[in-house]
């Protein structure tokens, strides 16, 4: 995907959702402030539409030259080099605030940020594939020792015997399967882990 619509999504997404400001923050507000915070979470100048949007309920019209003011101030403070890193590593995605002066450092240390970012969450998800397939085989093999209780007790009818019989075929082929699978997440899992350990060290002078 390219960066542009990369931005592009990430904007459409931080304009979306519920109020940005309270009925109380509305008449309150100090716009340069507001916009200052904006800034400095990382938001887009483009959030004003929905403060607008939040206030207008309330007969409360943003001061759009304050609000740009604070705006920039708080994106200087965004747009280091540090918090680059620390972006990335939480998973924000960037929407193209940072002047091009300084957003070449930070696009850098974001970069790295978002490769362990993506690195830890493939660990996390296998652990999660793990967790999931040891509960599954859990339950296979307390449903194997059910079924064969059931086709050998005395009171099985014969009929009913073939089909456990055929469930109990079912139940190993899935249990062989998820087992097999579990010793490729344990290889998996461990080689996700030096690759982030790789990179926690590559990036150690964030």
């Amino acid at each position: 995907m390219s960066r542009i619509a990369i931005v592009f999504i990430a904007s459409m997404l931080v304009l979306s959702g519920c109020a940005t400001l309270s009925e109380d923050e509305c008449l309150t507000a100090d716009w340069y402030q507001i916009g200052y915070e904006d800034g400095a979470r990382g938001y887009p100048d483009t959030r004003i539409g929905s403060h607008r949007e939040a206030c207008a309920k309330h007969g409360v019209a943003p001061r759009f030259r304050d609000y740009q003011d604070g705006h920039d101030e708080g994106v200087l403070s965004f747009c280091t080099q540090r918090n680059g890193f620390v972006q990335g590593q939480k998973g924000y995605q960037y929407t193209g605030i940072c002047p091009p002066s300084i957003e070449g450092d930070f696009l850098d240390a974001y970069q790295a940020g978002r490769e362990i970012y993506s690195v830890r969450s493939a660990v996390s998800n296998l652990q999660n594939e793990q967790r999931s397939n040891e509960n599954k085989i859990s339950s296979l093999k307390q449903g194997l020792i059910d079924a064969e209780a059931l086709m050998f007790a005395a009171t099985t009818p014969e009929e009913e015997r073939r089909n456990i019989y055929n469930s109990i075929g079912q139940m190993q082929e899935d249990l062989g399967a998820t087992e097999q699978r579990n010793k490729q997440l344990i290889v998996e899992i461990a080689q996700a882990q030096a690759k982030l350990r790789i990179l926690e060290e590559k990036y150690a002078y964030y």
